[in-house]
């Protein structure tokens, strides 16, 4: 078998969102805050296997009853034009 080379990273400034997230996760499946962290990598770094799933502003106002879907859809097409000047 093939010894697996492995590398050791010190991390800083982690936000509060993520490390609790990522504390969280560990709990629910048992597993060690480094071993949730490693995963969290891995798939964010695109070596899982598992699609990345990106959510859409555009998506979210769509489905939601909530919001002002007429006016946050001139606000995100506005967004969308280019303007020549900003590429001088």
């Amino acid at each position: 078998m093939k010894e697996r080379h492995s590398s050791q990273y010190t991390v800083r400034d982690i936000p509060e969102a993520a490390d609790l997230r990522l504390r969280e996760t560990a709990t629910l499946e048992g597993i060690s805050l480094n071993q949730a962290v490693v995963r969290a990598l891995e798939r964010g770094v695109g070596l899982t296997g598992e699609p990345v799933r990106y959510r859409s502003l555009r998506r979210i106002v769509r489905l939601s009853d909530k919001v002002d879907r007429k006016g946050w859809s001139e606000a995100l097409d506005s967004l969308d034009k280019i303007n020549p000047e900003d590429w001088k």
